[in-house]
């Protein structure tokens, strides 16, 4: 099964088991496919998925803001991964790198924490290599 096609197949699933109603009314309708080629496209992508799989994810934003024209910066350690997720009661941790955009040595070093802590930290390029760790880190627990 195609990346594409597991990801419409949970939607279907969630959509089904959350308005039973609608969905046999013939209500339902495919979700609409993020662009995966790019960060936030690939990080919704994520996010819907492991949400529609009856898990918890959330986005995690590190940036900072402009406030009377002064910058102010985030309170997030740097190397947070871009999302957060418990899966089957899990810690898992995703950092979406999209093109030639490589980990830094904070997200190393975050990754190593989050390992020794007993969760997982991933970098996720592709819908596809996302299936390969998510599919490897159920296969663990």
């Amino acid at each position: 099964m195609t990346a594409k096609q597991r990801y419409q197949q949970a939607h279907e699933k969630w959509f089904k088991e959350t308005y039973p109603t609608a969905y046999a009314d013939g209500h339902y309708a495919p979700p609409k496919y993020p662009i995966t080629t790019k960060a936030n496209g690939l990080t919704l992508y994520i996010l819907n998925y492991i949400n529609w799989m009856g898990y918890r994810a959330t986005r995690i934003s590190t940036s900072g803001r402009v406030v009377g024209g002064k910058y102010i910066y985030g309170q997030t350690r740097r190397g947070t991964a871009d999302i957060s997720a418990t899966i089957k009661g899990r810690s898992c941790m995703f950092e979406i790198k999209v093109g030639k955009d490589k980990a830094s040595e904070f997200q190393l070093k975050e990754q190593a924490k989050e390992r020794a802590a007993g969760g997982e930290y991933y970098f996720t390029h592709s819908p596809e290599q996302f299936f390969e760790q998510y599919d490897e880190f159920l296969s663990r627990i």
